[in-house]
Order: C-alpha cells, then sequence, then structure tokens
C-alpha cells in the first residue's frame, strides 16, 4: 500500500535518484547527450538538497516509490516523478489526489503544472486526470543550460467531470 509523507532531508539524495530515473525513461529521443544528462542529475541533487520541505514523497513498503514537490508551495506542481519500475500502478494518481486534496483544503480552486512538451507520457497523465492544455512554449532553463519546449496544463479543482475541450486530442 502506497503511503505519502512529507520527504526528511535526509533523503534528498535518494530523491534525486529516483527523480533522475523517472526523467531519463521519460526522456528518450530528447535527453540523451552527455551534458543534458550530467546537467539534469546535478539539477536534481540541488533541487531535492535546497527544497526537500516542499516535497511529498510516495512510499511502499518502505521503499521510496515517488515523490512530487511544489516548490514555492503554492498551486505550481513543479515535479511529479514515479520510479520506473513502479509506473503505471497508480503511484502518480494517488500523490497528485493528495495534493488535489490540500490545494482544496487551502482554498485554491485550479493546479497548474509544465511539463516538457515531447513527454507524451506525462502530459497523458496530466489530461487522464482532468488537467488541460493552458499554453505551449519556449523558455532558457537556466538548470539545463538550454531552451526547453514545454506544455502548461491547468485543472480547475471544482470540475470532477474530466471531459477534455475538443481540439487538445491524444499526444
Amino acid at each position: 500500500m502506497v503511503q505519502i509523507r512529507s520527504a526528511r532531508q535526509d533523503e534528498a539524495y535518494l530523491l534525486a535518484d529516483v527523480g533522475y530515473r523517472a526523467w531519463e525513461s521519460a526522456a528518450i529521443g530528447w535527453g540523451e547527450d552527455e551534458e543534458t544528462r550530467e546537467n539534469v542529475a546535478s539539477a536534481f541533487r540541488q533541487f531535492t538538497r535546497q527544497h526537500w520541505l516542499s516535497i511529498d514523497v510516495a512510499e511502499q513498503a518502505a521503499q521510496i516509490v515517488g515523490w512530487s514537490a511544489r516548490e514555492k508551495l503554492d498551486n505550481n506542481i513543479t515535479d511529479l516523478w514515479v520510479e520506473p519500475a513502479f509506473h503505471r500502478q497508480g503511484i502518480g494518481t494517488k500523490m497528485l489526489q493528495a495534493i488535489e486534496a490540500e490545494m482544496i483544503r487551502i482554498g485554491h480552486t485550479e493546479l497548474i503544472t509544465q511539463v516538457h512538451s515531447e513527454n507524451e507520457n506525462a502530459v497523458s497523465f496530466f489530461m487522464k486526470n482532468g488537467f488541460r492544455v493552458q499554453w505551449m512554449t519556449t523558455a532558457w532553463s537556466a538548470k539545463l543550460d538550454r531552451d526547453v519546449d514545454t506544455v502548461g496544463l491547468v485543472k480547475d479543482l471544482g470540475d470532477d467531470d474530466g471531459e477534455q475541450p475538443e481540439g487538445y486530442g491524444e499526444f
């Protein structure tokens, strides 16, 4: 059974490793050059060390199987990573449900996130969970030292019908 809990400071490197492996499994075809991989690994280590207070951990049988973060503790999901061996087991959905419940509890009316435009599994995951595409952009990522194409997604927290507006289709 998956439990969601707050991260501990001493778990930063374990969380970075989970995040990197999850990123690596999603980045096939667009994140394969060595410089990008090194930048991503470094960014995960730095983020989890500096922002562990904003991270929630998914744990199963005393093993970290995923984590999510809201870097500024607002309604923006900055990270949601699941250990590749645990993909498609409902862990991402459970983490997302925990975030949604917390956002509703504190009075937010929407959730936002953005994902790499070529991460089709992430875009599909969020859309299946009631998010809609709100914007697409290219912006410089200092963490990765390169431009990154992203898809911005929004979910209205009062709307549970899961219907997507026409024209967004499957990614």
